[in-house]
């Protein structure tokens, strides 16, 4: 069996969130500061913020390795939280605990239907998703059986809304694979997908996905083929309390942008200095930022697509206006 992992009602995972978040963020907030020493008599600010396993994330990484939001403002001190899902990261927006959070854009679209004024601000990435299988039988969604597990993040995550626009397209049902689900944090999901028991597929992200298709699973279907085309992958959000506050916004988009420029500019520096944050290999590494189809931008794609969607498959029980949704200076 698979332990603590336990499927829950769709329903109740989409409309809730998650407790058990609050209180990991509780615990990465305290062990995830940058070290920089405060002097309160210089008006320094702290701005708190988390990610996620993967190398969508890795812009992220590379903001934070250089100092690039220090150095855009030396008055801003931040605080770095590495969590395992959107809902984790929601509840911690809710409690106080973030200030900035990256995730896919349905997740944080559940999150305004459940009355979180927050915005997005910048997109980071696309990426090449897969849903992979450990089982050379299924070759499409129509060879799943009701007994086939299937591993993501959290209900309401990207990858289950991907794989219910599948589901839709191909079966005719965008729920028809929602008994199914397990949640896993990536990681775990590559352990239990290669260990070939309990999980049969995996709705993963880069490396994972590259990872599981170099040990031989195959790829039932892609990101880009569930969506119908290209989308971001992962968006920045705000906390509406720090909506109003143009300068911190400003700078920690401004150390993103940095961060993806020297990330296009400066391949060998980027993979020598994640190569030990991920702990991969430089040479593969290399393939996996920069030859895998992974692509980094502020740009946001899908939004709208996403939103219409999740209301007509009853994932959101009304429409959202685009531009209420994208932050935007205050005047």
């Amino acid at each position: 069996m698979i332990k603590k992992h336990i499927r829950t009602n769709i329903k109740c995972l989409l409309l809730g969130l998650v407790v058990c978040g609050m209180l990991v963020s509780l615990s990465a907030c305290k062990q995830n500061s940058q070290d920089v020493s405060i002097d309160q008599s210089q008006n320094i600010k702290t701005v708190k913020i988390a990610k996620q396993y993967g190398l969508a994330y890795a812009p992220i990484t590379v903001m934070q390795e250089l100092n690039f939001i220090h150095e855009e403002d030396p008055n801003l001190h931040v605080e770095w939280v590495q969590l395992g899902n959107t809902a984790a990261i929601r509840e911690a927006i809710l409690t106080d605990e973030l200030d900035i959070g990256f995730m896919g854009i349905p997740p944080y679209l559940i999150g305004v239907e459940n009355g979180m004024n927050w915005q997005i601000f910048t997109g980071l990435s696309k990426a090449p998703l897969g849903l992979m299988s450990n089982d050379t039988s299924i070759n499409s969604l129509k060879d799943i059986n009701p007994s086939h597990k299937i591993a993501l993040p959290q209900p309401g995550s990207i990858q289950h809304i991907l794989l219910s626009m599948a589901a839709k397209r191909e079966m005719g049902d965008p729920k028809a694979f929602d008994n199914q689900l397990v949640s896993l944090k990536h990681p775990d999901g590559v352990q239990m997908l290669l260990a070939g028991s309990e999980v049969t597929m995996h709705f993963t992200s880069p490396p994972f996905v590259f990872q599981e298709e170099e040990q031989g699973m195959q790829r039932v279907i892609s990101g880009e083929e569930a969506f119908g085309g290209p989308f971001t992958f992962i968006v920045g959000t705000l906390r509406e309390e720090i909506l109003s506050d143009t300068q911190t916004v400003s700078s920690v988009n401004n150390a993103l942008k940095r961060a993806i420029e020297y990330m296009n500019k400066n391949p060998e520096e980027t993979v020598t200095l994640l190569s030990e944050v991920y702990g991969i290999e430089k040479s593969l590494l290399k393939t996996y930022l920069y030859d895998s189809g992974l692509e980094y931008s502020q740009k946001v794609e899908g939004l709208e697509t996403f939103v219409d969607f999740m209301v007509e498959a009853k994932y959101l029980t009304h429409s959202i206006k685009e531009d209420t949704l994208l932050w935007s200076v205050e005047e």
